[in-house]
């Protein structure tokens, strides 16, 4: 029987944070909420972005499309993976035994951020080739090479994880669940084995490429205005300086990133604490878990802030939403003016 449904020795329902338990509501109250409103928040926020690319065609001339879009539907899977959580909270009966149910989702969560983390790296990589490699980039990064990316990080993120289900948690997300609080064990070998397989190779893929990037921009921009300045002295005008534009477009995907790794640090560090053993904590483990899932909501956020095409296709959508609405209360208002006129025939 599922534990968690029916709470401890006591009669009190299994919250990890202790001020969430009221006497007059026998389920988790501050834990459902805080699952639900993420919920709400990323499932919303990333069926927004998946609308916009597909209204917007100018965003798919990017190549960095095909990783965001991937990024957009991992995310919108997390958040629709969340529905397990809190509806064990909430005390809805489960088929599948507890253990098992953790397990599938904690190991669910796990790949699909691994998905994201993945793409990020991907990400970083494209935009370093496009800025040292500008004359074969096209013939380099193709959209059958993308493909074949994509499908080859859905893959190495699901063979990474598969390990968990006999060697150990990996992670928190499951936590929410008793059996996985209390019986399901991190192991620091394959702690280990998940920084070096996943965290350790993206960080340093992320931090290599956008510290070239930058730096060879920065070099770019010094060098078109100093030929700005010396041409514009010879016509007798002033040159302004001018940004890269490249640089403008991997400012936004390193606030993305940047964002990702801030939300994550925290996960990370309690994850390699607690496998070490050094330090547990129930209400760190909740934190810490679902501070990183919401940054599955704050890409799609960071995005339409920072990207002014993806902020066109934004006001696009909307504007034909508006007008799809407006033709509905139009034709309603019409066939009810032709329902009156015709009732009024009646009785004349």
């Amino acid at each position: 029987m599922n534990s968690s449904l029916v709470g401890n020795q006591s009669g009190r329902p299994f919250c990890l944070l202790a001020i969430s338990y009221l006497e007059t509501i026998n389920f988790c109250l501050l834990e459902v909420v805080i699952i639900v409103f993420l919920m709400v928040l990323i499932i919303s926020g990333n069926i927004i972005v998946i609308f916009v690319f597909h209204c917007a065609p100018l965003l798919n001339h990017h190549t960095t499309s095909y990783f965001i879009q991937t990024m957009a539907y991992a995310d919108l899977l997390v958040g629709v993976s969340c529905l397990v959580p809190s509806l064990s909270l909430l005390h809805y009966p489960i088929v599948l035994s507890e253990s098992l149910v953790c397990q599938i989702f904690g190991y669910v969560v796990s790949v699909l951020k691994s998905v994201s983390m993945a793409s990020l790296a991907c990400i970083s990589i494209d935009r370093y080739i496009a800025i040292t490699k500008p004359l074969t980039y096209n013939t380099l990064v193709t959209p059958w090479r993308l493909r074949i990316c994509i499908l080859i990080i859905w893959l190495y993120s699901c063979l990474v994880f598969l390990p968990s289900f006999h060697w150990g948690k990996p992670g928190y997300h499951g936590d929410v669940f008793q059996w996985c609080a209390n019986s399901w064990n991190t192991d620091p070998y394959f702690t280990l084995f998940i920084v070096v397989m996943l965290y350790a190779p993206a960080a340093f893929t992320v931090c290599f490429t956008y510290f070239n990037i930058f730096r060879i921009c920065q070099q770019h921009t010094k060098e078109i205005n100093e030929r700005r300045v010396r041409f514009s002295s010879q016509d007798g005008e002033a040159g302004e300086a001018q940004p890269c534009p490249d640089k403008r477009y991997a400012m936004v995907l390193f606030r993305i990133t940047s964002v990702f790794y801030i939300l994550w640090l925290p996960y990370i560090i309690y994850f390699l604490l607690e496998s070490s053993n050094v330090y547990s904590n129930r209400v760190a483990s909740f934190l810490t878990t679902w501070l990183a899932i919401s940054n599955s909501f704050c890409n799609c956020v960071i995005y339409s802030l920072s990207n002014s095409v993806f902020q066109k296709g934004l006001k696009r959508l909307s504007g034909a939403i508006c007008a799809s609405c407006a033709r509905q209360r139009v034709a309603k208002d019409s066939s009810t003016s032709r329902s009156k006129r015709s009732s009024n025939g009646c009785h004349v």
